[in-house]
Order: C-alpha cells, then structure tokens, then sequence
C-alpha cells in the first residue's frame, strides 16, 4: 500500500511537471537553446526537448540523458546520455550568467561496498571557478514526508580539484572524509580544522553565505602543502597487490 502511495504522488508531480512543459509560451523557445560539445569534438547546437534535470527525471537516472532537436518545433529528438557528451552551454545570457549556464559531464564519486573509488558519470551545472578547483550543484530526489511517502527535490554541491586527471566531482561531505586520505594526505583533518578556533567561526559564517567557500579551503589547503602539492593527488594504492604483498 504504501509503494502504491508512493508511485501515485509521483505520478501525480510528473503530470504537473509535463503540463508546465506543454503551456510554455512558443516565444520562450531561446531559453532552450544550447550548444552541446560531444567527446568527439563536435559541437551540436540544438533545442532541449527533454532535460537532464532531475525535475525532469522522475522515471529516469537525474542529470544523465536527454534529447534535443535542430529546431524548436523539431519532431526528431536525439538522444545523447552524459557518457556522450563533454559539456551543454546554455546560448541565452542573464545577468547572474552572463557566459550563459554551463553543464559539464564528469565522474561523479560514489563509494560503494566493492570500491570507495567508484564513480558515476552525470551532469554538473558549474557554480563557480576558482584558481586551484571549481564547483558544482546538481539535483536530485530523495525520499521525504512522513515514512519517506513522498518524494522531492534536493540540491547537491560538489568540488573538482583542477590538479586531478581523472576529473572527479566529490560532494563537499566527501571531502570531509577518509576517501581523501590516500590521494590529498591531511585533506580530512584540513577540512575539519577550517571550522574551528576563531577563524572557524569566520569560516563558517562564510560558508552559510557562500556555497563556493571551499575554494578557498582548498587553497589555503594547497599552500601549506607547499612543495608537496606538485604530486597532488597521489596514486590510489593497489589494494589487491598490497594484500598479495602481506601475504608473501
């Protein structure tokens, strides 16, 4: 009965979201416009049809596929997934954006049981750039309500450290744990550090105020490091070749 619940409320926000889709004003079609680079360097400029965003993800992974058109009125959608595709930047400007928004497809950490390691690719809408990392926010859905009855959104935020290859995106509660302790050495206790004594109190006003405040923890983080930066980060230790090690 209570899947049945659950499956209704859905149902029923998914009808709303689709009615809003329908009744937007033809006039509006610009907002919709984008330029979506491909991992092959194409660069498509198209219609969204379909979003990646979680208000439109309700039956499907959040800021993963979407579909687009060549034009506005378009009747041939094509798909792309964030395994596709390098970056979408919106064409429309605003004044809080005036480069335009812009979404990025990158790994997304997501420890599990087999690998604390393990990533997701999605996309992220960048927040802001700094000189050493850049942030993200995202949004997904999560159980809410009295039991978990119902669902609704919830917006994530996330880092990408500029010196790190592979890309990945960790949501700030990450950097606070020990998935840093191999690759930045003394990041967790860095970040633990940041929000204590008197200048923790400044910090944590600044991090009420600003969602980018761990840029600047993440260079101070950097400065103290000092030479030692340069290796940042370090390789991911071979858990199996350590255990094989041990056992010799």
């Amino acid at each position: 009965m209570r899947h049945l619940l659950l499956c209704i409320s859905v149902l029923f926000a998914a009808l709303g979201t689709i009615s809003r889709v329908e009744a937007k004003d033809p006039e509006d079609t610009e907002s919709d416009h984008v330029i979506v680079t491909l991992k092959s360097g194409e660069k498509v400029d198209c219609y969204v049809h379909r979003g990646w965003h979680a208000e439109n993800s309700m039956f499907k992974k959040e800021n993963f596929s979407f579909k687009v058109t060549k034009t506005p009125d378009g009747k041939e959608p094509i798909e792309y997934t964030a395994d596709d595709v390098v970056s979408i930047d919106y064409v429309e400007t605003t004044e809080n954006h005036p480069d335009g928004l812009r979404w990025e497809s990158l790994p997304l950490a997501r420890p599990n049981f087999a690998s604390r390691y393990n990533t997701i690719q999605r996309l992220f809408c960048v927040d802001k750039v700094g000189k050493n990392a850049t942030t993200y926010w995202w949004k997904i859905w999560v159980a809410s309500g009295i039991n978990g009855m119902s669902r609704s959104l919830q917006t994530n935020y996330g880092v990408r450290f500029h010196n790190d290859p592979e890309g990945i995106v960790y949501p700030y509660m990450l950097v606070n744990s020990v998935l840093m302790k191999d690759k930045y050495p003394g990041l967790q206790d860095f970040c633990k550090k940041w929000f204590k004594g008197s200048e923790g109190k400044v910090h944590k006003k600044e991090a009420e105020e600003n969602d980018a405040w761990i840029l600047d923890m993440y260079d101070a983080y950097l400065e103290q490091m000092g030479d030692a930066a340069a290796d940042l980060p370090k390789p991911i230790p071979d858990m199996q070749a350590d255990k094989e090690e041990k056992e010799n």
